[in-house]
């Protein structure tokens, strides 16, 4: 059988950063991030395919607050090979058999690129200015003309409104915090819809 090799776009997409949802603070080592080996799962798909990678686990060792496994991992079509050990301490023995086979697959993972900012310690940091970023890059200019077109401002008006009804219809509702997370403006165009939108409130509940 002839072996693959990972081409660029597959190597790239294992190298890519996980999501921010894949990681969150070890459950007991506060200095430790975790991964959720669901995403790690979800990248082995997306990168080889359903079915392309196979995983074999043997429990080498137990005692009253561990197990042990030793995990295989085979891609055969691309002549990866890899061996990890995992553990786990959960009480219940079938989830901690689990529980240690993804935790020797989140490392066998990171020795294919996925994760691996994780274990040096960045994660979380590239995707932070990146969020902050795209936040800035996604958000509209509101102007003073956007407001004198009766359709566009009909149409913010309108989502400020569901905000506010979403909000509970509360009397300290902040529509300029509102729509500052949505658009920039400067203060007079501000003022100028806070004013807007406390008439349009007021005709839609007929005070």
């Amino acid at each position: 059988m002839e072996i693959l090799k990972i081409s660029e776009q597959q190597q790239k997409l294992l190298d890519a950063p996980l999501p921010a949802e894949a990681v969150s603070p070890h459950p007991t080592k506060s200095y430790l991030s975790s991964i959720k080996a669901i995403y790690v799962t979800e990248r082995l798909n997306k990168v080889f395919g359903v079915g392309a990678w196979r995983v074999r686990s043997e429990q080498v060792a137990r005692d009253n607050k561990m197990v042990v496994v030793k995990v295989t991992f085979e891609i055969p079509e691309y002549g990866i090979f890899y061996e990890c050990y995992g553990g786990n301490d959960n009480t219940d023995l079938g989830d901690a058999h689990k529980g240690a086979v993804t935790d020797a697959l989140t490392k066998i993972g990171s020795w294919l690129g996925i994760g691996a900012e994780v274990f040096k310690g960045l994660a979380g940091k590239p995707a932070t200015r990146t969020t902050t970023q795209s936040a800035a890059a996604a958000k509209k200019k509101l102007t003073a003309a956007v407001l004198d077109n009766s359709d566009t401002c009909d149409k913010l008006l309108n989502w400020m409104y569901g905000h506010w009804v979403n909000a509970g219809y509360p009397e300290t509702f902040d529509v300029k915090a509102q729509l500052l997370k949505s658009y920039e403006a400067d203060d007079n165009v501000v003022k100028r819809f806070v004013e807007l939108f406390n008439s349009y409130k007021q005709a839609r509940n007929g005070k």
